[in-house]
């Protein structure tokens, strides 16, 4: 479905789905009269979208939008709230991957390892968090699993090295699952 078609056939107060090419497009609804469409692109994780289109209409076929209508429209708030939408969305929507961290470490006794599935796993979790809002990812993985959270922040490190997390400025929290990453989970739609 396209934006055009979203913004012709919104009766809620939003409607959020995902086109072809891995968009999100978003479909507001501000009061009664306009309706704003948002194509969002994903760009790494937690809140990191692009905003590639912005579609304002008013709901009224037979009304006209002036330049004053398009001032007076709160767009920043808008676009956050439409980042937001897309960011619960695409949580909502994850498939269950072929292996867990909570699995694998009671597997194997609470040792963690270093095999590209615990690494895997640790990225999918270290996302999940990052991505939920936990602003201290590494003291949130300590906490569910035990040890240090320094010595979580080395094994997220040692993932993102291996190649199973984007890249990120230093001391930043985030960063993307990587193909490889999805094809260890079996998240990967080839």
């Amino acid at each position: 479905m396209s934006l055009e078609e979203m913004l012709d056939h919104l009766l809620e107060p939003h409607a959020v789905d995902t086109d072809d090419e891995g968009d999100r497009l978003v479909a507001l609804r501000l009061a009664d009269d306009w309706g704003v469409g948002v194509r969002l692109h994903r760009r790494g994780t937690h809140r990191q979208w692009n905003v590639r289109e912005v579609t304002l209409r008013l709901l009224d076929p037979d009304s006209g939008i002036s330049g004053n209508d398009v001032r007076e429209l709160p767009l920043g708030s808008l676009l956050s709230e439409a980042k937001r939408l897309a960011t619960k969305d695409s949580l909502s929507a994850s498939p269950t991957p072929r292996v867990s961290l909570a699995d694998l470490l009671e597997q194997s006794g609470g040792a963690f390892g270093s095999g590209d599935d615990a690494l895997a796993a640790l990225a999918l979790e270290y996302v999940s968090l990052v991505e939920s809002g936990v602003r201290t990812p590494s003291k949130a993985l300590a906490e569910r699993f035990g040890g240090a959270a320094g010595t979580w922040t080395n094994r997220v490190a040692q993932s993102r090295k291996r190649g199973f997390l984007t890249p990120v400025d230093r001391g930043e929290a985030g960063g993307a699952l990587t193909p490889k990453a999805l094809s260890a989970l079996g998240l990967r739609r080839d």
